[in-house]
């Protein structure tokens, strides 16, 4: 072979060997970035690929949580037996208000302002208070008393051993036998001689003999106004209550609520709540009072007092009160409230202000209250739902002494003025599972207390149906407060 060929194939060889050795040293580094770079991207991608399913896991719980609730009762609220609906739900645990249709607007509560009042009468009277009603004698003629009220409505006329509305309540009986024992010691006055007088002449006739009896009882209803006998009367109320017996007038002084019959709550009462009073107390007397007279006035400062009863504790009061809806009770509680706090209340005009100062400790915002009775009955008091359903938050969570609000409300299907609710079909699943307090006027229907829902959620409720309502009007209301218990804890609007 010729040389130069020689190494031209030798060159050659040489080269195509760099070549080859460098497209594979160029591979192998290619490769080694490839690992480097490509590679972590891989694991990256896969990464979030395997994370991503785990992170998806572990928030699912959180959406559950903070998720907005789903059970809203939309269909019931555009029933057209609910005319202006006003909603107020709050959980107790949570603090949350859950449900919201004007539940910040103040309006008319019907009987669920008793609510108000029995929380008044907690913060300032206390359960066990005590009203004493007192019959006193008169210092200078011992013959004429004075029968003062102070305001217990629930003196009773009832024979001993039996019971009106008011259970266990202090009897006129028990205050005439004090009385006729203080006539068995009475003594006649005495006479003061008078140096002026000139012996007669001739002998007198001897002064008639001294007779133990009672001759005048003066009806004392001062505390509360209505001197001269009347009651008073809150001129937004229906007139037609005397009659239909579901209120009595207002007075210091009157016996079973001013009711015909002491027995049933619902009773016809008069005009003239005091005169009656006076008349089943001479009666209770006897012959001892046989040819009393009976007139009106105030016992003054020197008389002597002969006989007292005293009434049930007012936690008792508030029982019957919420449990029935006594609206005689609310009225009497309202007055002792206003006296209680340092107000004059002889009238309507103290009881506002009265609430606030009592309710101001609660906390609750009580400037928003307008109140024009204790009983509800007036259409211009106007308290929001919020703040009613504020205030049963402060019950189920137990605040000093509001266990007897709790203890004495109507239980559904159950007890009070809920006995015949909540007791028939489906909305009979709620039967003892709510205790509220109703409410209700000519122009509105209420309810309010608390709940524990179909899934065992704890809820406090206030809620209207306000306009002119009628029974179907109540049912829509009774259904919605159903919707609630319900949906528990998965209601919202």
């Amino acid at each position: 072979m010729n040389p130069l060929e020689h190494w031209k194939s030798i060159i050659a060889g040489a080269a195509g060997g760099g070549l080859v050795l460098a497209l594979v040293i160029g591979g192998l580094s290619s490769g080694s970035e490839n690992t480097e770079v490509v590679q972590p991207e891989t694991d990256e991608s896969e990464q979030v690929e395997t994370e991503s399913p785990e992170t998806e896991i572990e928030q699912e719980p959180e959406q559950v949580i903070t998720a907005p609730p789903v059970c809203s009762l939309e269909d019931i609220e555009n029933d057209d037996r609910m005319l202006q609906l006003q909603v107020a739900v709050l959980n107790p645990e949570t603090d949350e208000l859950v449900y919201d249709i004007g539940a910040g607007v103040p309006a008319r509560t019907a009987s669920v302002m008793k609510l108000l009042t029995a929380a008044a009468a907690l913060e300032t009277l206390g359960p066990n208070y005590r009203v004493e009603t007192r019959v006193y004698a008169d210092s200078e003629d011992p013959t004429k008393l004075y029968f003062v009220g102070a305001g217990d409505v629930t003196l009773s006329r009832t024979a001993p051993g039996a019971q009106s509305v008011y259970r266990d309540a202090p009897k006129l009986s028990s205050l005439a036998f004090q009385v006729n024992q203080y006539v068995s010691t009475m003594e006649a006055p005495e006479e003061e001689p008078n140096p002026e007088t000139q012996p007669a002449p001739t002998p007198t006739p001897e002064p008639e003999p001294f007779v133990q009896e009672i001759t005048e009882i003066v009806l004392d209803s001062s505390l509360w106004g209505g001197v001269e006998g009347s009651g008073q009367w809150e001129k937004n109320w229906n007139p037609a209550g005397i009659e239909d017996g579901w209120m009595s007038q207002v007075s210091a002084l009157q016996v079973d609520g001013d009711r015909n019959q002491p027995g049933q709550l619902t009773s016809p009462r008069s005009e003239a709540p005091v005169e009656r009073a006076g008349q089943w107390f001479k009666e209770a007397i006897g012959d001892n009072a046989a040819n009393a007279t009976l007139s009106y006035g105030v016992a003054p400062a020197d008389a002597v007092e002969v006989g007292s009863v005293l009434s049930e504790p007012i936690k008792e009061w508030i029982r019957i009160m919420l449990l029935d809806s006594d609206n005689t009770v609310a009225e009497a509680l309202a007055r002792l409230i206003a006296y209680d706090v340092g107000f004059d209340g002889s009238d309507f005009d103290s009881i506002e202000a009265a609430y606030k100062r009592a309710l101001r400790p609660t906390g609750l915002n009580v400037d928003e209250l307008v109140i024009e009775d204790g009983s509800g009955l007036s259409a211009y008091s106007a308290v929001s739902p919020s703040f009613i359903a504020q205030l049963m938050e402060l019950v189920v969570e137990g605040r000093q002494n509001y266990e007897n609000i709790l203890n004495a409300l109507p239980v559904a299907g159950e007890s009070g003025s809920l006995r015949n609710r909540f007791d028939d079909g489906e909305l009979s699943n709620a039967a003892g599972s709510i205790l509220a307090k109703t409410g209700w006027i000519r122009t509105g229907y209420s309810l309010a207390g608390s709940m524990t829902a179909a899934d065992g959620t704890e809820l406090v409720f206030a809620v209207y149906n306000l306009g002119d309502v009628s029974i179907p009007n109540r049912e829509v209301l009774d259904e919605f407060v159903y919707g609630i218990y319900d949906c528990g804890a998965d209601l919202g609007n």
